[in-house]
């Protein structure tokens, strides 16, 4: 390797210690035999935070000394005349891996220390990351189901769980029912993993998101020439693909009339054929199916078959909107705050007075909903905690529930004027808006009216800020 550098031109020599030393990637500090600093490129800048200056007329025993560096390679090497290799954290925070080298002239004596840095401030904060989330992960054991789907700690959902378990040790067929945005794809995954077909396939499909030529194509199958465009090899049906384990048909209340019957009757006989086949083939599979409407007005209606329906509600698993277990919105507005921060690489935070509102709020699109409000605060927010006033912009208006009214229209008496109902509302709507908007001339904007006429009814209903 020397003979090697000895062999170079001199200009050649000059140019490469010019493009080591001056790098991009790798810091470099060079200190004498008395450890003053004589060299720092670029690169120790950037890694450090440190600017050159701090280190001009100073020895690394004074940078170490008044804390600028945790612990100095340089004094390392100084004290034991042997290479070293440490983690240093400057002042700033940033983290970096330092190697130091001595230098000896041909007499043995140390003249140079050459201090090599790498930057590991990002892998710091990647492990600091990840230690989060393995925290968060155990949390997340405590209140989370076995399968890790539902996050929950209100009575009404243990109790929707527990009922789901002991389901899911049968063999029976399963409704699962509720609005929108409630989790019944979550019930149907407990529903199989705690069932004994577990091992077995999973198979899920919205009725509702598939053409109704399409649908019973993907759930039959077709042998091949079955139809023009299909695959000339045929193609196993859903029927056939959940053998052995499960399959969710969700908002099955969007299955066509047609489809119903045939449904029915793989129920009733275990067997089908293909489109476009004879062979029957025989099945077996569990069917859970799931639902946000009502099945019996659609019986009404003629849109749904009545056989069908009792065939699939054996065991119905209704599963409560998000209104009926507010106590849960908390636990789950934390959730989705770790889990945007992690996808975003963010590390927001919200104020309990914002928390406090998103618990009053209504949520027609239930923890589906909520979620997609908590993504849109932690990307809109910009100052690192997410306040009440950002929540509420955030919803698009003020979403009380009729349950959290501080007060009961029925025990007013029944000789109340108009005019005293007004503004018994009217003072409800300015305690709900004064704890988001702290102040009159922002309330006044808010509410489309002068900063008078809001300190005026203030004053007038005893309300404070």
């Amino acid at each position: 390797m020397y003979t090697f550098f000895n062999n170079l031109s001199q200009r050649t020599k000059n140019l490469l210690c010019k493009e080591l030393l001056y790098n991009d990637l790798v810091g470099i500090n060079i200190t004498n035999r008395n450890g003053e600093v004589i060299f720092l490129n670029d690169a120790h800048t950037r890694i450090t935070g440190h600017s050159k200056e701090m280190y001009k007329g100073k020895t690394m025993y004074e940078m170490e000394k008044e804390g600028s560096v945790s612990v100095s390679a340089t004094v390392k090497v100084l004290q034991t005349g042997k290479e070293v290799i440490l983690t240093q954290e400057a002042s700033g925070g940033n983290s970096f891996e330092v190697r130091g080298i001595p230098i000896y002239d041909e007499d043995g004596n140390l003249i140079l220390v050459i201090n090599l840095l790498t930057d590991l401030t990002e892998l710091t904060k990647t492990k600091e990351k990840v230690a989060e989330m393995e925290e968060y992960n155990q949390l997340l054991k405590q209140v989370i189901d076995r399968e890790g789907s539902l996050i929950y700690q209100s009575q009404v959902m243990q109790q929707v769980v527990e009922k789901t378990k002991k389901i899911a040790e049968t063999d029976v067929t399963v409704l699962i029912t509720g609005p929108s945005g409630v989790g019944k794809e979550h019930i149907a995954d407990i529903i199989h993993h705690s069932s004994k077909r577990k091992n077995k396939p999973f198979v899920k499909i919205n009725c509702a998101a598939i053409p109704e030529q399409l649908l019973e194509s993907e759930l039959f199958g077709y042998e091949p020439g079955a139809f023009t465009g299909g695959s000339p090899k045929g193609k196993k049906g859903l029927f056939e693909a959940a053998q052995g384990g499960s399959l969710l048909l969700d908002e099955v209340g969007e299955l066509p009339l047609m489809l119903q019957s045939k449904l029915l009757r793989v129920l009733q006989e275990r067997e089908f054929r293909r489109l476009g086949g004879n062979k029957l083939i025989k099945v077996d599979f569990r069917l859970i199916t799931a639902t946000n409407v009502n099945l019996k007005e659609k019986i009404t209606e003629k849109q749904f078959r009545e056989d069908l329906y009792y065939r699939l509600n054996v065991i119905e698993i209704k599963v409560p909107p998000l209104e009926k277990r507010r106590e849960d919105i908390p636990l789950l507005t934390d959730h989705f705050i770790r889990l945007f921060n992690a996808k975003y690489n963010m590390k927001k935070t919200i104020d309990a007075e914002a928390v406090k509102y998103l618990c009053q709020c209504s949520w027609p699109g239930n923890v589906r909903e909520l979620r997609n409000v908590v993504e849109r605060l932690i990307i809109q927010n910009s100052d690192g905690i997410i306040t009440s006033k950002e929540a509420y912009e955030a919803m698009g208006m003020l979403k009380i529930g009729s349950s959290d009214i501080p007060f009961d229209f029925q025990s007013i008496p029944p000789d109340t004027s108009l005019k005293e109902l007004t503004e018994i509302y009217e003072k409800h709507i300015l305690e709900e808006y004064i704890k988001i908007y702290k102040n009159g001339s922002t309330l006044a904007k808010v509410l489309k009216t002068d900063q008078s006429t809001i300190s005026r009814k203030l004053s007038k209903y005893n309300i404070t800020y």
